[in-house]
């Protein structure tokens, strides 16, 4: 089992360590790299109170995710919007080792396991489960990702599946 932590900002060709002038930068990962089995993890995310509640208020306001007697008392605090433990998850994916996708072809079994509270610090943790080439375009290959939203206390928030198209490093059969 193969494990990165990466604390680089970014989906770019590579992500630079925090310091350049003594380590290689780190390779952005292909199809071949993702070996069922392996995963990666993201730096720590802050859920911050206001954030949160500044999303629910646009995006899903209902009284638990706006208003703090609302939450304690269906919760025992607010609590975070499926939607806004999403977005979280879409952030920290871009905390992680850039990755050759060129799609997502969608999500299968989302779930919001605990609530995500204001206060919480979060991590992301992707794990390859499976991999397969394209039968119909040899530079790609599709590589089916688990995504795990952690608390601090070790706790699964989210999670979900995910299938994506990967570029390839090489074509099988090129020159």
């Amino acid at each position: 089992m193969t494990a990165f932590l990466m604390t680089g900002l970014g989906q770019d060709a590579v992500n630079a360590p925090a310091d350049t002038s003594t380590a290689q930068p780190v390779p952005a990962l292909y199809f071949e790299d993702m070996e069922p089995g392996g995963y990666l993890s993201s730096p720590p995310q802050y859920i911050d109170r206001d954030e949160l509640v500044a999303f629910a208020k646009i995006w899903d306001p209902l009284p638990f995710h706006v208003d703090e007697q609302a939450g304690i008392k269906a919760f025992g605090s607010l609590t975070a919007p499926g939607l806004y433990m999403l977005a979280i998850k879409q952030r920290l994916i871009h905390q992680l080792p850039a990755q050759k996708v060129i799609a997502s072809m969608g999500y299968d079994e989302v779930r919001f396991h605990a609530p995500l509270r204001p206060g919480d610090t979060v991590v992301l943790q992707q794990q390859w489960v499976s991999r397969r080439p394209s039968q119909s375009k040899p530079d790609r290959g599709v590589v089916t990702l688990k995504f795990s939203l952690v608390n601090q206390h070790g706790e699964t928030v989210m999670s979900h599946l995910d299938a994506i198209l990967v570029q390839r490093r090489e074509s099988p059969g090129a020159a």
